[in-house]
Formats: structure tokens, C-alpha cells, sequence
């Protein structure tokens, strides 16, 4: 692992995007992006990835007339410390064990600094569940006369949320589902019918950043499509976030090689693959997408006790994670009568941002969510031991 390294591939597409945003003035539009196969053109920017971090990084480069490699730098570290705040106000606001407070702060700090030194746009998955985790895994536990005097954490969590799912793609989506669904519950044994006002202020913002985002995305396109020749090229202007892509390769996790039907688990396969099936199909389009979907499932229903193989092995590595960062946790979890609210909203969040290792593979960098929320939930089993005692 490479300390505060961004993909190269990524950031020379950042400086594309810097440059597409000098010479026309527009966001998402990159000039010379050969990462993309776009030598010497104008082109959309990060068109297979999410934009966000494309149209963040070329501003901060341009506002500030800073090289993208500093601005690259800047922003991933500057939003892990913010999240490693955030956490911490929350940890120190709303925890009363001394205990919790003291091992929460030394592990908010070391989890902040291992996202932030992984970097890239996977420290995502782990910063934002990070920032908002103390807050919401004890809130839900109070009353609606104090519940409601937080709803500035409300607005805060949905600009969180929206804004980390911008730069990676359901970074925050694992603490959102976690708290609405610990809320419908709350409210359905205390009757505080009230709280579920909060969901839709959370919405609010998250709607705003996406409506906003797709704002840019259709102004890119028709920016292209009016001022160059990019209707000639192969390349999709709708921005689709390549996810079959992936998961597609990545049924060559444990294979090796012996079989030519099983993929090969790099990038190139995918492309090869839907090449061979459709050598007109536009690369990371919808088409593109349904295809490999479609070779997926067929491999599935062909090779099934191959995919169950599978699927277990990723969730052996997964399991060895979980147990490593929750540790001490799991003798507490047991040894105690713990809070039945605090297993379904940490229940929830582990296995969600496990999906990420699933479907993929369980590489750290997917499985950041998952750290953070195996690692704070020991934190809430040593608050709800203390309040036990109380």
C-alpha cells in the first residue's frame, strides 16, 4: 500500500479535467484525458466513474492555482480530518462512559488516519460512516425533546452523505439505511412520531447535490455535442457509473486460469468480453452495462457451486476483517445483555458495506464502511456495558 496515493491513471484525468475546465470554461469537460483513450480531444470528464471528485478537484486546482497533485492531496486529507472531527464532537456530545470516551477517541483518530492515508476516493466509504457514526448510534436513543434540538445534524448528514456519494458511489448509502431504518423502529415502540421528520430533512440536501450534479453532466454533454465532433466517437456522454463492469472480472477471484470461461480478473477482460459479444457496443454505456450483467447471470446459472465457491471465500476474508476490528468487542458482546437497537443499526451497516467485497472483491479499499462500523461498534458495546451497570 502506497501512502497517500491516489491512482495515477485518476489524477492524470483530474489535470484533464483542468484542462478542459481552462480552455472552455465548463465542468465535467476534459482536454487530452489519455487515460481514457481521448489523446488531443475534448471529452467528458470521469464519464466512467463518479464525477464528483472531477469536478471538486480541477476547482480547488483552478481557485487556488494550486498543481492538481497538491489539490488532489488537499482534498482527500482536508475531508478525512473534517469526518475525524465530526466524529469526534459527536463521541465527546453524546457518550457518557469515560471508558468509551477515551478508547473511542484513540481509535476515531487512528481508523481517520488509515482512511486518509489509503486515500483515493475509497477512504469515502470509511470518512463519512466514520463522521456520522457516534452521532447517530446514539441518538436515535433519545427522547424527542432533546432529539429534535439536532437538526442542524440533520442538514449536516445529508450534505455529508450527498456529497460523499458524488465522489464515491454508496459511501454514505450504509449509515443512511442504517439510520432510517433504526428510526422507523424507534419510533415504532416509543410513538415518536415526530422523529421521523428527520429523514426528510436529512433528503433534502442529498436530493439538492444530485440534482445539481446531473445539472452539469447534461450541460457537459451538451457543450460537446454542440461545440466538437464527439457524436463520431464511441464514448457515452450519460456519466454511467460502471458497476457489471467490475463485478463481471471479479468472478475470476479465485480462479487460476486453468479454465478459459472463467474471467480474468482485470479491467481489459470486461472489455474484451463485451468486444467479442458486440464489437459495436459503446464502452460503459448502458448497453455495455446490461451486457455484462447478462454474462454475469449466465455464468452464474451455468457454473453455480463455482459461485457459491466464491461467494464463501470472499466472505472468509470479510469475516477475518470483521473480527479484527471489532477485537475486544466481541467478548463484551457476548458477555453482557447489550442493547438490541445497538446489534440491528451496527448489524445493518456492517453487512451493507460488506456487499462492497461481495460483489467485487474483498479488498480493503472496498471494505473501509465495513472497518468503521465494526470498529465504533465497540465502542457502543463498552457505552452500553456502562449503562448496563448504571
Amino acid at each position: 500500500m502506497k501512502l497517500f496515493q491516489t491512482m495515477p491513471c485518476r489524477v492524470k484525468s483530474y489535470e484533464s479535467a483542468l484542462d478542459g475546465l481552462n480552455l472552455t470554461d465548463k465542468l465535467l469537460i476534459a482536454f487530452n484525458d489519455v487515460c481514457n483513450s481521448g489523446q488531443g480531444i475534448l471529452m467528458p470528464a470521469g464519464y466512467t466513474d463518479n464525477v464528483g471528485s472531477f469536478i471538486y478537484i480541477p476547482l480547488i486546482s483552478k481557485i487556488f492555482d494550486l498543481n492538481i497533485n497538491t489539490s488532489t492531496f488537499l482534498f482527500f486529507t482536508c475531508y478525512g480530518i473534517l469526518c475525524i472531527l465530526i466524529s469526534l464532537f459527536g463521541l465527546f456530545k453524546l457518550y457518557n462512559s469515560k471508558l468509551s470516551k477515551i478508547y473511542g477517541t484513540s481509535l476515531i483518530i487512528l481508523l481517520g488516519l488509515l482512511f486518509i492515508i489509503i486515500s483515493d476516493t475509497y477512504c469515502f466509504y470509511g470518512l463519512t460512516t466514520l463522521a456520522l457514526i457516534t452521532w447517530w448510534s446514539k441518538l436515535f436513543e433519545l427522547k424527542y425533546e432533546k432529539y429534535k434540538n439536532f437538526i442542524l445534524l440533520f442538514l449536516i448528514t445529508g450534505f455529508l452523505i450527498g456529497f460523499s456519494h458524488t465522489v464515491r458511489g454508496h459511501s454514505g448509502t450504509g449509515i443512511l439505511i442504517s439510520i432510517i431504518i433504526l428510526l422507523i423502529i424507534n419510533v415504532y415502540f416509543n410513538r415518536e412520531y415526530k422523529k421521523l421528520l428527520s429523514i426528510f430533512i436529512i433528503f433534502i440536501p442529498i436530493l439538492l447535490i444530485n440534482f445539481q450534479i446531473n445539472k452539469l453532466k447534461i450541460e457537459s454533454k451538451n457543450y460537446l455535442l454542440e461545440n466538437t465532433e464527439i457524436s463520431s466517437l464511441k464514448i457515452d456522454l450519460n456519466f454511467h457509473r460502471a458497476v457489471w463492469h467490475n463485478a463481471y472480472y471479479n468472478l475470476g477471484y479465485l480462479d487460476d486460469h486453468s479454465d478459459k470461461e472463467v474471467p480474468l480478473s482485470t479491467d481489459g477482460y470486461s472489455v474484451k468480453k463485451a468486444m467479442e459479444i458486440n464489437p459495436d457496443i459503446v464502452l460503459f454505456s448502458m448497453e455495455y452495462e446490461q451486457l455484462l450483467k447478462n454474462e454475469y447471470l449466465n455464468f452464474v446459472k451455468k457454473y453455480p457451486l463455482f459461485f457459491i465457491k466464491i461467494i464463501v471465500s470472499k466472505l472468509g476474508v470479510i469475516l477475518m476483517y470483521i473480527i479484527l476490528f471489532l477485537n475486544i468487542g466481541i467478548y463484551f458482546l457476548f458477555k453482557y445483555k447489550l442493547s438490541k437497537f445497538s446489534a440491528i443499526f451496527f448489524g445493518i451497516g456492517i453487512t451493507f458495506n460488506s456487499l462492497f467485497g461481495i460483489l467485487a472483491e474483498p479488498d480493503y479499499t472496498y471494505l473501509l464502511g465495513m472497518f468503521a462500523f465494526s470498529s465504533i461498534y465497540t465502542i457502543k458495546i463498552l457505552e452500553d456495558k456502562y449503562n448496563y451497570k448504571v
